[in-house]
């Protein structure tokens, strides 16, 4: 965790940076292993769910920015909240999401994590794994300043999407805020995944 999100801090490339990201996500997904309980497990199935919508959501749209303006870099995103209004938006929910923050799925997913820590009486772990969300949302929230409040230097390119990438991108926005408030599917499934796994 601590060394993903660190190394994510200095990252002005936007996939560099959620690929360090991603080595602080599977960072938490191991507390669900070390907490050596059913509610670990339920917590790293719910985890893994959610994480798999946010993160390749984010990455979607990332992709589909770097495809149009030639640049991955944080720089270049200045403006782009109000000249693409959709993806700008969309991205931001997976960000925010990824932090952990409600009404997103990224919440109830590490919700699940912390109170398989404290059934664990691991206070001093989910204090560390609470730090460490701190720290990813100071580089989230670095991302939504360069789209919606930095006045780009030069002009920003409009970045349009095709029908079957504006689906998809509104499928996983849609999936991502649907089970941050209504998350029972996503639990009542992988307690069935469990039961079949013989937990």
């Amino acid at each position: 965790m601590t060394l993903g999100n660190f190394s994510a801090l200095w990252q002005n490339n936007m996939k560099r940076m959620l690929a360090y990201s991603s080595i602080a996500h599977a960072g938490y997904l191991l507390l669900g292993i070390a907490v050596l309980s059913n509610q670990g497990m339920l917590a790293i199935l719910i985890y893994f769910a959610v994480y798999l919508l946010m993160n390749m959501g984010a990455f979607l749209v990332v992709m589909l920015i770097a495809n149009k303006i030639g640049s991955e870099n944080i720089d270049d995103y200045d403006g782009l909240g109000h000249t693409s209004p959709f993806l700008g938006v969309a991205l931001a929910i997976f960000l925010v999401s990824l932090t952990g923050l409600p009404p997103t799925a990224g919440f109830v997913g590490k919700l699940y994590l912390f109170i398989a820590l404290v059934d664990a009486k691991m206070i001093a772990v989910a204090v560390i794994a609470l730090l460490n969300s701190v720290v990813s949302l100071y580089y989230y929230i670095r991302v939504l300043k360069h789209m919606f409040l930095t006045k780009p230097e030069k002009e920003t390119q409009i970045v349009t999407t095709t029908l079957p990438n504006t689906i998809l991108v509104s499928f996983l926005v849609t999936a991502i805020l649907v089970f941050g408030v209504y998350f029972s599917p996503i639990v009542d499934a992988a307690k069935n995944c469990l039961v079949l796994l013989g937990f």
